[in-house]
């Protein structure tokens, strides 16, 4: 047996990694109880649970206006809704709860679904390193998600489902849970990664772009909403800077947070260069470009520029 390759019998790793989700779920609810009953410097209070916030003001503001401008808590950069309408009916129940029992509740929707992830992950990926670094990726999303609350464990868990699906030949349920996840558009990233991966071909494009332009319909039938949420996305966000124009527009896109489920995407190609005599470099080489550019979006786009806002 190669020593990438394993099986259930010898490996608790993925136990292991749900004990871990739950352990920083608990340091999670901790955090924010302590932060609410003692006296921390803005930029701990004001990223706690800041994304949930704005998710539930985005709800105050209706359907209708969805892509309107939100009042967003002090020290919070302006950012303008930019997700795709339906997001509106994914995340209403939330908003007919009190913040404090709500809030709580997604937590526990994140964990529960990022360890049903995680469980399932350990029979679908081969690779023992591929399954290493998608453990990490999630991790470290996990984490950032949790803090901010905002809800990128729900477009992994579409694209993982829309994932699995297709190995299951279930090709209309795979493009209905792909166009889910494009809550946030850059989850369209998933379709080209199929295609390298071979696991699509352009033949099979139908089954995720139908299910994507019917829920995309209301864009076709009110111009105006979709040009508010193009505007949305090419706004030049306060607070958020770099070193070129399109830093802005990149950090939207690519945050540490995305990780969650941009880590699952290169560990499918990853899956598929196990063919290739240089497939561990290719591999180590793509991890550490990743790694580059995120200290690079993070110190330069974000946390400088943030602190400089903030002061």
């Amino acid at each position: 047996m190669n020593d990438e390759d394993f099986n259930e019998e010898n490996s608790t790793i993925h136990i292991n990694m749900v004990y871990l989700l739950v352990i920083a779920t608990i340091f999670l609810f901790i955090t924010r109880i302590v932060l609410n009953l003692f006296d921390f410097p803005l930029i701990l209070e004001g990223s706690r649970d800041v994304d949930f916030k704005i998710f539930l003001l985005g709800l105050e503001n209706g359907l209708i206006n969805f892509y309107n401008p939100i009042d967003v808590p002090e020290g919070v950069p302006d950012w303008p809704p930019y997700y795709l309408y339906f997001w509106y009916f994914i995340f209403f129940p939330m908003g007919l709860l009190p913040f404090e029992i709500s809030v709580y509740i997604w937590d526990l929707l994140r964990l529960i679904l990022t360890s049903y992830i995680v469980l399932k992950a350990f029979k679908i990926i081969k690779n023992r390193t591929n399954l290493k670094y998608f453990y990490f990726t999630i991790s470290v999303g996990f984490f950032i998600d949790g803090w901010y609350n905002n809800c990128n464990f729900l477009i992994v868990f579409f694209l993982f489902m829309s994932y699995t699906l297709l190995e299951s030949d279930k090709k209309w349920t795979s493009g209905l849970f792909f166009a889910l996840s494009t809550i946030k558009i850059n989850s369209i990233l998933f379709i080209p990664v199929l295609l390298i991966a071979k696991k699509i071909k352009l033949k099979d494009l139908y089954y995720y772009v139908i299910p994507f332009i019917l829920l995309c319909l209301p864009y076709i039938i009110f111009p105006d909403f979709f040009f508010q949420m193009i505007a949305n996305w090419l706004n030049s966000t306060p607070g958020i800077q770099g070193l070129t124009f399109l830093d802005p527009i990149l950090w939207k896109a690519v945050q540490p947070s995305h990780l969650m489920f941009l880590g699952f995407l290169f560990v499918i190609i990853f899956e598929n260069i196990e063919q290739f005599k240089r497939k561990d470099q290719i591999r180590n080489g793509i991890v550490i470009a990743l790694i580059l550019f995120y200290i690079y979006i993070s110190l330069i786009i974000w946390l400088i520029p943030l602190l400089g806002y903030i002061n």
